[in-house]
């Protein structure tokens, strides 16, 4: 598939969906990127705990991590 494609297929996903590719994709654990990502996604904890296929107390956790590394800069 040409990369412009992949771009719009990305484009189309949800919140929610794109995080639960980018969830599957990761190779080493989730980074604070990752955590300020789900932070900001709207649906329920219990709704993202169940398309990542983590506990909601881990969701919980990075929402906490992402909206404190949100305020950081490098």
């Amino acid at each position: 598939m040409p990369p412009f494609m992949m771009e719009i297929e990305a484009a189309m996903r949800s919140p929610l969906d794109q995080l639960a590719v980018d969830y599957f994709t990761l190779r080493s654990g989730p980074s604070l990127e990752f955590c300020r990502r789900v932070a900001g996604v709207g649906d329920p904890d219990e709704a993202v705990a169940r398309r990542l296929g983590v506990g909601i107390s881990t969701v919980r956790k990075w929402r906490v991590l992402g909206r404190r590394a949100s305020g950081w800069s490098c």
